[in-house]
């Protein structure tokens, strides 16, 4: 650690709170209680999970894989540590025009195709059999998702589909587990998470717009036949907005495990700044709304179907936080604008949300591990450096695990309307309305299997620091801090500079246990509480 970070660092345990960075502090201190409930509910890890899509932003091809299909070992060098409990692949959009079949076999017999939705090319080097061994050797559970799209030459069948998991999950007796076998796998993967569609309500690339009705009688027909071949298969149906989903849950409700959710907070950039930074950093609200509201409909047919031992629940398979940049005329949506301190807000946030959402919450899927968003950016073929939001998966993997318990937090308190916190994806109109009052600070805390507290906190602040003080029960002391914070929340990493935002890491004692921790403008703070007795 840097002297000078360690002198800032120093400032966030402390009797008498003082201004850093130049910034004003809240009058006010944060509360922040935390409570042991008789009755915790275990936090599911596949919400710390990733997805892969080939979008013409190097995320498969020049990022994860160098585009002639060799491996760029400083990639999943970086993305190893993270221990990703699960990888969507292969879309997203691009799903509804991929054929898995052009995707396997001797790689110089591999067509290249155009792609419609993302442009550019698919090469189909990075397929089945690539995607799963790579699965293997980073450590990551696989999800495939199939094409169900409905375009009369892209789309997928309900064969494809059956014979696709016969290639992965089949015998070597199989018509396409032979085959497999025949391209160097004997053995079945037995993957077990596949998605019956993707965004089936809209009209994206080679793909029309349905109905709820429409897509649920094909979901039925789909996921009835699967079910009846593999009765142990995880099955993803497509969810969206409150009505939509009532409608696929009320006919699918026996056949499907996650109902999929996408949400996609947004930034806008200006000469490098954030412009309007309320709505972005109070986003992850209006999604836990909405969470809120659609979780009555899983307790509703959970119920109704008998499904208590094994409920059906959400998986938000896409979320990140996107930025549009001006560009002299216009905001235009772009991926590879860098990941900032700010975005740790957004990104924590979710992660919260998550948490707090736990159990109807049961996977999410980050949109990307590798450049586009991602937590890695690649510079060509053998190197890579971590962004700000690495840290923060890296931090939530490691730390926030176990049992999610209560977290009372009264403080500070913004007014924002519902409507311009700025998320786009699976809003329902009804619920997009009035004003809210919520807590400049945020966080959720878990109790470890060996019965400590780890508590995340972040500052949706973006110019006041936010005093704070942490009440635990009685038995566990402060014993260790990771924060991450800058005094611009708009500093990235870059490849010159690859530590401007990093994680820093405070032994504390015991004399902290009633100390005031000061977190700066979008700061964010892990802390972790040992129990002595």
């Amino acid at each position: 650690m840097n002297i000078k970070k360690l002198l800032i660092s120093s400032l966030f345990f402390c009797s008498i709170c003082l201004s850093i960075y130049g910034q004003k502090t809240a009058k006010q201190t944060t509360i922040v209680t935390v409570v042991i409930p008789e009755s915790s509910v275990r936090i599911d890890p596949m919400i710390y999970g990733q997805m892969l899509e080939d979008c013409n932003d190097k995320v498969i091809y020049g990022g994860l894989i160098n585009e002639d299909g060799t491996e760029n070992t400083k990639v999943n060098e970086l993305l190893k540590p993270l221990d990703m409990p699960v990888m969507r692949w292969p879309g997203g959009t691009y799903v509804h025009e991929y054929d898995w079949k052009k995707g396997i076999g001797p790689m110089n017999e591999r067509p290249v195709v155009d792609e419609f939705a993302w442009k550019g090319k698919e090469t189909n080097l990075f397929g089945t059999d690539e995607f799963l061994k790579w699965c293997k050797k980073i450590g990551t559970e696989p999800y495939i998702n199939f094409n169900m799209g409905n375009d009369p030459v892209y789309g997928g069948s309900l064969g494809d589909a059956l014979s696709w998991i016969e290639y992965v999950n089949g015998s070597k007796e199989t018509t396409f587990g032979k085959k497999r076998a025949l391209n160097g796998h004997e053995d079945p993967y037995l993957v077990k998470y596949w998605g019956i569609g993707n965004e089936n309500y809209g009209p994206w690339g080679r793909h029309t717009a349905e109905t709820a009705d429409v897509y649920s009688s094909r979901l039925y027909r789909w996921a009835s036949a699967i079910r009846f071949q593999y009765p142990d298969l995880q099955l993803l149906g497509v969810g969206h907005t409150y009505h939509w989903n009532d409608t696929v849950l009320q006919k699918n409700g026996k056949l499907i495990d996650f109902l999929t959710k996408h949400f996609y907070m947004t930034a806008k950039m200006n000469n490098d700044k954030l412009l309007d930074p309320e709505y972005t950093l109070f986003s992850p609200v209006k999604i836990e709304l909405h969470l809120q509201k659609n979780a009555e409909l899983l307790e509703k047919y959970n119920k109704y179907f008998g499904r208590q031992g094994s409920p059906i629940r959400f998986s938000i398979d896409e979320w990140n936080c996107r930025h549009s940049v001006f560009n002299g005329e216009k905001y235009q949506f772009t991926r590879n604008d860098a990941r900032r301190q700010f975005d740790i807000v957004t990104i924590a946030g979710m992660l919260n949300v998550f948490i707090r959402q736990s159990p109807y919450v049961g996977m999410a899927n980050y949109i990307f591990p590798v450049n586009g968003h991602g937590l890695v950016r690649t510079i060509g073929t053998k190197d890579a450096y971590k962004t700000p939001n690495y840290f923060v998966f890296e931090l939530y993997r490691k730390y926030m695990i176990g049992k999610k318990i209560d977290m009372d937090i009264r403080g500070p308190e913004i007014t924002l309307p519902v409507n311009l916190l700025a998320v786009e994806g699976d809003i329902s109109a009804e619920l997009n309305k009035g004003d809210i009052t919520v807590n400049f600070i945020d966080g959720s805390a878990v109790l470890t299997d060996k019965k400590d507290i780890h508590i995340s906190l972040i500052n949706r602040s973006h110019t006041q620091n936010q005093k704070t003080k942490i009440k635990v029960p009685d038995g566990y002391i402060p014993t260790i801090m990771w924060n991450i914070e800058n005094k611009d929340i708009n500093n990235r990493n870059t490849e010159d500079e690859r530590e401007n935002i990093v994680p820093q890491m405070i032994n504390l004692s015991e004399k902290d246990l009633n100390s005031t921790l000061l977190i700066p403008p979008c700061g964010f703070a892990l802390i972790i509480y040992k129990k002595i007795h």
